[in-house]
């Protein structure tokens, strides 16, 4: 899980695009006619406490200002792009919060020096039924319910290659050790594609042409190679 969190936190990495579309001209004034009625823009349920769809919406522009960048052969950024902890927060859950896996809620990151955490309250019911027979023993069939999980490790980022070390996680307040994590992480996401599941011991790539990622204190910085490879 710590895996996937780091690669929302690259993903989600930016700040306010400092480059929009050029607008087109105002064309002419054409003879009046009945616009047809606009549909109505669906509500947004209110941001809970210490979110914000402003910070939210700061972060998707920027993702579509990246994605328009790389498209057109342009680096994906000139300079390096800042996330704080809130638009970070606010981007997994509000704009992906249909995307979370099931059984996950409350999620919450936290980024110190080189170090990412994080809080959710996770359906272990969920969780341990997609797990093969026989890969639910010792400590993990004792815990079930909705219980808060918390993991931590330190991340290195560097020439395009990402790598977390996980080195706390407990769930429902009980330590679990790091082996154990990564063995219910590669156990629950088995596919067709990864029949071994994700390795979160194993480097990965990252995303969007990042060349560096520097965790500080409440926030992110990520740099990009100047052309794309």
């Amino acid at each position: 899980m710590i895996r996937v969190l780091c690669v929302l936190a690259l993903v989600a990495a930016g700040q306010q695009p400092s480059d929009p579309l050029p607008r087109q001209p105002a064309a002419a004034p054409a003879a009046p006619a009945r616009a047809p009625a606009a549909a109505p823009t669906p509500a947004r349920p209110p941001a809970p406490p210490g979110l914000s769809w402003e910070d939210a919406d700061q972060v998707s522009q920027t993702l579509a200002r990246i994605e328009r960048r790389l498209r057109t052969g342009r680096p994906a950024a000139e300079q390096a792009l800042v996330v704080t902890e809130r638009q970070l927060n606010s981007y997994l859950n509000l704009a992906l919060a249909t995307a979370l896996p099931p059984g996950i809620s409350g999620l919450e990151l936290r980024i110190s020096q080189d170090r990412l955490g994080a809080h959710a309250l996770v359906d272990l019911d969920r969780v341990k039924g997609k797990l093969p027979p026989g890969a639910t023993g010792g400590l993990l069939a004792l815990l079930g319910g909705t219980l808060p999980v918390e993991l931590s490790g330190r991340l290195a980022a560097t020439n395009g290659t990402g790598r977390i070390d996980v080195d706390q996680a407990s769930v429902g307040g009980v330590s679990l050790p790091a082996s154990l994590v990564a063995q219910i992480v590669s156990l629950s996401t088995r596919s067709a594609k990864q029949p071994r599941g994700f390795d979160i011991a194993a480097p990965f790539a990252l995303p969007w042409t990042a060349r560096e990622v520097r965790l500080e204190p409440g926030r992110a910085l990520v740099s990009f190679f100047p052309k794309q490879p």
